[in-house]
């Protein structure tokens, strides 16, 4: 079951219903047992048993490290490890084999190593790193561990954010998973508007696109030259609805909970460089990695040997510098790592932002130095829209690698973009609602600039008259009916970040 299937909303409004049937105090284990069985319907029992395995490890690890503090450092170790070893087994063991392949390759050696194909269940990168955080979190005694382990299971398992996250605190999910919550139409409206919002971002929009993007980068060779720089364009477009749309869903069918999910994007291509860009693209992840990532290397030991020493040969600046880009460096290329057992994933969501971030920190100064030698107005809207558009072309960058077939592949793609391209080529693209989609996209920007400027655009919305509300709301409906793919002969794209 996915969820922009009519059946998950049929699921959804049962599973409200039941909950808001039950008592204030026992609401909670309705989500549990909603949680299960929507990893049933979408999965199967056997991969449930990988769930059931990283919830009892987590529950016994984290209260042992409560009883027996004095061995806390050994029980985090071997916790962390019975935890992240199935995720690693499951979708990063690949990248050595593939590794020695692309050596054997390179240096035409006529050797190549066999790949692991084993199935991985449903969200299993969102539960265990969600489960990695709460238990460092544990060991640095930031809160109490939880001492019911159904409680700790719905915090595991809350089904709306297992496909593709976002990554929850448990300090932050106990209020919203575990307070009594009171019946509120207004909650049930809300959820409902953003849910069909974020349909229309997925079906009419992304997938829709996803046919033009695919059939051009499955076919660069004939789609040469200005055909890539499009449908490089158009993927920029299809990862965000992509995505956000998910998102959107996910926040909607939670808010009908009356569960509030702190926001994973913050109308991301209005960022005026690519730091502010990465603060505003899924956040959660960019959180995480910072927590338990990057401020632990900077605090470890090592870095800050290796900071003394750099302060001592290259001064304040550098002692500073160095160690911050290497503790970068280390957090992006496990962010690519995240994104996919793969060269390409690597070095698009790794090495390129790493670079990016890099040159930004070091020639930052020199940049605003020029801006200000050359008199250019930094504070006026042609200025911003330049940052805002050169943001756009940096990530356009990152996504060429992504869409590409490989790593080496990317070459080959880049090629072909100064290939001049033939215009009567146009005619043999899927045919896609260009004026619908080209429509709800400027519905989206407008309400990312409204986002962006602190207006909650749901919220606004309810206060509108009801006439207007279900004018708005039943023509995005019918919109979705009609032009939304799906239907006979077609297979529902899966979310771009739930396979990641």
């Amino acid at each position: 079951m996915q969820i922009v299937n009519f059946s998950f909303l049929i699921f959804l409004f049962i599973s409200v219903i039941v909950y808001y049937a039950f008592s204030k105090k026992n609401r909670w284990f309705v989500l549990l047992v909603s949680s299960i069985l929507f990893f049933l319907f979408a999965s199967s029992w056997k991969l449930l048993l990988y769930l059931i395995f990283g919830i009892i490890t987590t529950f016994l690890g984290t209260n042992l490290m409560e009883k027996y503090s004095k061995k806390r450092k050994l029980i985090l170790f071997l916790t962390l490890f019975s935890i992240l070893g199935p995720l690693f087994l499951l979708k990063y063991f690949n990248i050595f084999p593939l590794t020695i392949n692309a050596f054997s390759k390179l240096f035409s050696l006529d050797f190549k190593v066999g790949t692991l194909s084993l199935l991985a269940p449903l969200g299993i990168s969102y539960y265990t790193l969600s489960l990695t955080g709460y238990v460092i979190d544990i060991y640095r005694k930031a809160y109490k561990p939880q001492t019911n382990i159904l409680k700790h299971s719905l915090f595991a398992c809350y089904y709306p954010i297992l496909i593709s996250g976002p990554f929850v605190r448990y300090n932050y999910m106990e209020k919203e998973l575990f307070e009594e919550k009171k019946f509120n139409f207004d909650n049930i409206f809300l959820g409902f508007y953003r849910i069909i919002y974020g349909l229309m971002k997925k079906l009419v929009i992304a997938d829709q696109l996803a046919l033009v993007v695919n059939t051009i980068f499955d076919n660069y060779t004939t789609y040469t030259g200005f055909y890539i720089i499009f449908a490089v364009i158009l993927y920029a477009i299809q990862i965000y609805t992509d995505f956000s749309g998910c998102m959107d869903i996910i926040y909607g069918a939670s808010k009908m909970y009356d569960i509030k999910l702190i926001e994973n994007f913050d109308s991301p291509f209005f960022s005026k460089n690519l730091t502010e860009f990465w603060r505003r693209w899924h956040i959660s992840l960019g959180t995480w990695a910072k927590d338990y990532i990057m401020y632990p290397l900077l605090k470890s030991e090592i870095f800050q040997k290796l900071g003394k020493s750099c302060k001592n040969k290259f001064g304040k600046k550098y002692g500073k510098l160095i160690p911050t880009v290497l503790a970068i460096l280390i957090l992006w290329l496990l962010i690519g790592l995240w994104h996919g057992a793969s060269f390409r994933y690597i070095f698009a969501a790794g090495v390129l932002p790493w670079i990016y971030l890099t040159l930004g920190q070091i020639f930052d100064d020199d940049i605003k130095k020029l801006n200000k030698k050359l008199h250019i107005n930094t504070d006026c809207f042609s200025f911003r829209l330049f940052q805002s558009l050169r943001t756009f072309g940096f990530m356009c960058i990152i996504w060429l690698v992504a869409c590409s077939p490989s790593l080496l592949g990317t070459i080959d793609v880049i090629k072909e973009m100064f290939v001049f391209f033939d215009s009567t080529l146009i005619k043999n693209l899927p045919e896609i609602p260009v004026l619908i989609i080209f429509i709800c996209s400027i519905l989206v920007i407008i309400v990312d600039y409204l986002n962006y400027n602190n207006i909650n655009v749901f919220e606004k919305f309810k206060e509108q008259n009801l006439l207007f509300r279900w004018f708005i709301l039943f023509s995005i409906i019918i919109i979705i009916l009609i032009f939304g793919a799906y239907g006979p002969g077609y297979s529902a794209s899966e979310f771009i970040y739930g396979d990641f």
